[in-house]
């Protein structure tokens, strides 16, 4: 992939972001789809790793409520 960091890190919070969405709704067919391309894009850019397993963690017992929807680290959300 040839995009900058910031590009991929700012994907990935919008993956995940959807992904959080999508498991709270229950369509739980597009939330294995947009987990599948979140480790995709952490396997060519391990900087995004950390909003991966956020996202593991999230989906095992995080996902209590809508208020939860914040992604880590900086940037707008």
């Amino acid at each position: 992939m040839n995009c900058d960091l910031g590009s991929n890190l700012v994907l990935a919070r919008g993956l995940l972001r959807l992904f959080k969405l999508a498991v709270i709704d229950g369509h739980r067919g597009v939330a294995d789809q947009l987990l599948c391309a979140l480790e995709r894009l952490a396997r060519s850019d391990p900087g995004c790793e950390p909003i991966l397993d956020h996202a593991h963690l999230w989906s095992v017992g995080g996902h209590a409520g809508a208020a939860r929807l914040r992604t880590p680290g900086p940037g707008p959300q």
